[in-house]
């Protein structure tokens, strides 16, 4: 019995040894193609920029909202308060008398933004309140009960200072627009850090191979001199240089392995892939020979580079910036308009009455009662500020005058750097026939 035990126990651990040996996945393999969707739909850079853009578009249909009507309700259901209030009394101690109110009140406002960066609202508001007063000196409460109702056309609208709706509005689709050429430049460099980490994951695995075969042909050689050493062909000094070369060769081996374990982490890390997965590439190398205008790839790099129209942006913005600075030690204007229709239920009512006998009865007050209306121009200027809007202006001005130079700059640099990349795919081009021609070299001497 103990016999079977200990063979079933055996087993059990021989099994759960082999475990993590089956249980592990084969690698991912992914060609170039794949790992750039791979990387454009997970990669940190990518999902980052593709926030930001959802960002910018929201920015835009907010201020696109701001041109729109809006609507709002505040209720109080209820308000109440009571206390204590002390009363003066001339020529004698002060009452202390209670108060006590209580209101139900519900105001709907309509809002609706004018181009001209004014404002036209409607406003009605209704409210009930109960009162009451216990009076010390009388030891008596009085109880009183009103309804309020009123209808309020309103109008705002500022003279002499810039459009503020429009102004943000047209920041915002500067904003859109800038963050559409980061989301495109950000793919491209996603393209291009991926291309580079595929290849540079390629290469290291084809580095390997090279290490590993060069080991095993250094063992060779190494056995093979050791043979040639003990029968007296070669001195001992060819056998130790062999096994030098072959020592060399095992750790040119340790490094490849190195160079790949790092080489596949920096590839997951720029397609989006977790660290602990494990990941191969496959492809077929084409070499395609092109040639480039020169004169025509700066006029195109000049005409869609991104950075250039950044710069234009970032100007713009600048000009905003200058003149929302400028105009707040301007003269303004604001004219500000009402046209009011107020009802109050007659007073005369018993307390008891129902709601709806206050509503009708106020509503009819309304009717009779004269319209109230006003209206107000009025003019600030800011007189003295101690030079703080004068410092402000200068500093936006500057700010100006920079983004203009950057943009004269970034011409320069963009002609700088689509020559110097010609210059080198003329280099790479040279270097690859020298490579092409070194391979076959190589591989004649291997024949020979």
């Amino acid at each position: 019995m103990i016999h079977k035990v200990t063979i079933a126990f055996l087993a059990l651990v021989l099994v759960c040894w082999q475990a993590p040996l089956y249980s592990q996945a084969e690698p991912v393999k992914l060609t170039l193609g794949q790992s750039l969707e791979l990387a454009l739909e997970k990669s940190f850079d990518s999902r980052v920029q593709q926030l930001t853009l959802i960002g910018a578009e929201q920015r835009v249909k907010a201020s696109k909202g701001r041109f729109r009507t809006q609507i709002s309700m505040r209720l109080n259901a209820p308000a109440f308060t009571e206390g204590v209030q002390s009363v003066p009394v001339p020529d004698g101690t002060p009452f202390y008398n209670t108060f006590g109110s209580l209101r139900w009140q519900n105001r709907l406002t309509i809002r609706q933004p004018l181009p001209t960066d004014g404002n036209i609202s409607l406003a009605t508001n209704i409210y009930q309140t109960r009162e009451s007063v216990y009076r010390d000196q009388l030891d008596r409460t009085d109880k009183d009960k009103r309804f309020y109702s009123s209808i309020t056309l309103s109008l705002n609208q500022p003279l002499f200072v810039p459009n503020a709706l429009k102004l943000s509005l047209e920041r915002a689709n500067l904003n859109h627009e800038k963050a559409q050429r980061d989301y495109t430049r950000t793919q491209l460099d996603v393209i291009y850090n991926v291309t580079e980490a595929f290849y540079g994951l390629y290469r290291a695995r084809r580095n390997l191979e090279i290490a590993r075969e060069e080991v095993e042909q250094q063992e060779e050689s190494y056995t093979l001199a050791q043979r040639k050493y003990e029968a007296g062909l070669i001195p001992e000094v060819g056998a130790l240089q062999m096994e030098v070369d072959l020592a060399q060769s095992r750790n040119d081996l340790f490094t490849a392995e190195g160079d790949l374990s790092q080489q596949a982490d920096v590839f997951k890390m720029t397609v989006g892939l977790p660290l602990e997965e494990s990941v191969d590439v496959t492809t077929e190398l084409k070499i395609s020979n092109f040639s480039v205008d020169e004169q025509k790839a700066v006029e195109h790099g000049l005409l869609h580079r991104s950075e250039i129209r950044d710069r234009e942006i970032n100007r713009r913005l600048a000009e905003i910036t200058l003149k929302q600075t400028d105009a707040r030690s301007a003269i303004r204007g604001d004219i500000s308009a009402y046209y009011d229709l107020t009802g109050v239920s007659d007073p005369l009512l018993d307390y008891g009455s129902s709601v709806s006998r206050f509503f009708r009865s106020s509503i009819e007050d309304l009717k009779r009662r004269p319209k109230n209306r006003g209206i107000t121009f009025s003019l600030s200027l800011p007189i003295w500020d101690s030079g703080v809007n004068r410092s402000e202006v200068a500093e936006a001005r500057a700010a100006l005058e920079v983004t203009g130079l950057n943009e004269k700059e970034i011409r320069r640099t963009v002609t700088q750097r689509i020559r110097l990349v010609i210059s080198r795919l003329k280099e790479t081009r040279g270097r690859l026939d020298a490579l092409q021609r070194s391979e076959n070299v190589a591989l004649r001497s291997y024949e020979i």
